[in-house]
């Protein structure tokens, strides 16, 4: 028996109206709940990509948010959106220069994804269009799981961040503590194999199952059932099912070839920057954030350390970000800092570490009451620790 409305939920030129969709509510979503991240005024600083820039300060950081929230919406409803699209996405492309902390992973996927649908004309007999879309699309995804699987193929991510992720389980049954920890190795070849299953006919409905399962788990642990942290990426890791569903679910009409760029500049791109430049950043080419390395272990991480005296001349708002961690020595935590004020991770690069810290030297009479400590994991090629006086940010 046929299930009414099945046939247009998926067909071809309604798969890219709720690809659509899913995108513009996902974004609009992450554009809310981290409000913040795209204004001037706040209190953890812009590091921007570019020196120089002219200031956007207030209101007209507010026009350019509200802006934004509005040419998403025109794109949800337009029948023929790519207009709106191209607006919306050189406003992100200005702020994202403004500030790398703009640059998080679901904003980077949300963009190109919009720009791949700006392929397609919007018009039913437009296949072509259509299909270059869609698979520039399928492109994103399908290396985004690879490359997650991959940059999990590590013993920091088996010891500490699997164990970590999969605590609401293994505290409510302490016994599922061994298996759990056994079945971190598996997780990065069993990601990186469905990654490359949703390319294939023979695998594509097996690989969307896992990876549905897969969302749905990681939304149990991290949601507010679960440990309830960093609350932006759950409408993310609900949009990826989404994703997974209109491009791959009932698809059976394209395979791995279609993946390989022809003759378009943003099929191009997309292989490359997805394809290709992630795997620069295990040897700290490229930045983690943009290779798909979120809660894998290959991240750069940075503390800043800080005398009794250099806590009193911090702002207020600012002091409760900093815990005591010996006689006379305190610690900013960065990432507690960029979530109550931007409700963010903060971007794990040194470079973005040092323009956090020059700004906090900017408030200390005396510069030499603190210190930058920065660690560059990475899977194939770690730094050790460096540590950072005000006089070398």
């Amino acid at each position: 028996m046929q299930i009414p409305g099945a046939v247009k939920l998926i067909g071809a030129h309604e798969r890219i109206w709720w690809l659509k969709a899913s995108i513009v509510i996902a974004f609009l979503v992450a554009l809310c709940m981290s409000a913040r991240l795209w204004l001037s005024s706040r209190t953890y600083p812009l590091v921007p990509a570019v020196q120089g820039l002219p200031a956007i300060g207030h209101p007209l950081d507010w026009m350019l948010f509200a802006a934004m929230i509005s040419l998403l919406i025109a794109v949800g409803f337009s029948r023929r959106p790519n207009i709106y699209a191209y607006f919306f996405l050189a406003i992100v492309c200005v702020l994202c220069l403004y500030d790398q902390n703009r640059w998080q992973p679901y904003i980077y996927m949300y963009g190109f994804l919009l720009a791949a649908l700006c392929m397609y004309s919007w018009r039913p007999d437009d296949a072509i269009g259509r299909a270059r879309a869609l698979n520039i699309a399928r492109l994103i995804i399908a290396s985004t799981y690879f490359y997650s699987g991959l940059q999990k193929a590590n013993l920091v991510f088996v010891h500490e961040y699997f164990p970590w992720i999969t605590q609401p389980v293994t505290h409510a049954f302490p016994m599922l503590a061994a298996l759990f920890f056994y079945f971190g190795f598996a997780v990065p070849i069993i990601q990186m194999c469905f990654g490359i299953g949703l390319l294939t006919k023979r695998f594509r409905k097996v690989s969307v199952l896992l990876a549905v399962a897969m969302h749905v788990f990681v939304l149990a642990m991290l949601g507010p059932w679960g440990l309830d942290w960093n609350s932006v990426v759950w409408p993310w890791t609900t949009a990826m099912m989404f994703f997974d569903l209109f491009l791959f679910a009932g698809a059976g009409d394209f395979s791995w070839k279609d993946m390989l760029p022809g003759q378009s500049a943003l099929h191009w791109l997309v292989f490359v920057l997805f394809g290709v430049m992630p795997l620069f950043s295990f040897i700290n080419l490229w930045d983690s954030d943009l290779s798909a390395a979120l809660y894998s272990g290959n991240l750069t991480e940075g503390e800043i350390y800080i005398s009794n005296a250099g806590v009193l001349s911090l702002p207020t708002n600012l002091q409760k970000y900093v815990t005591s961690v010996g006689r006379g020595n305190n610690m900013l935590d960065i990432k507690s800092w960029a979530l109550g004020d931007m409700n963010i991770i903060e971007y794990p690069e040194t470079r973005v570490f040092q323009g956090v810290a020059k700004a906090v030297c900017s408030y200390l009479p005396d510069q030499t009451q603190m210190y930058l400590v920065v660690h560059e994991a990475r899977a194939w090629r770690s730094d050790p620790q460096t540590v950072y006086r005000c006089s070398q940010l």
